[in-house]
């Protein structure tokens, strides 16, 4: 998968600094700003039920929610 994104990135003359591990971590941001629940986005990406990796993917979405203000909605 790596290589395939990188590979298409240089076809396409789109520098990239990307690994497999960014699609796991998109998969983490993007279910939980969707308001899916963590156990589920855990088994779903392979990791364990309180992983402390996880929850730092979270912390940063949860953290945009916080600090959010009506003049700049976040989307999603």
């Amino acid at each position: 998968m790596t290589r395939t994104v990188k590979r298409i990135s240089v076809r396409a003359g789109v520098p990239l600094a990307w690994t497999g591990h960014s699609l796991r971590i998109g998969l983490a941001r993007t279910a939980r700003r969707k308001g899916k629940d963590g156990v589920a986005i855990a088994d779903q990406g392979g990791w364990a039920r309180h992983s402390r990796s996880m929850n730092g993917y979270f912390q940063r979405v949860d953290g945009w929610r916080a600090t959010n203000c009506r003049s700049h909605p976040i989307e999603g």
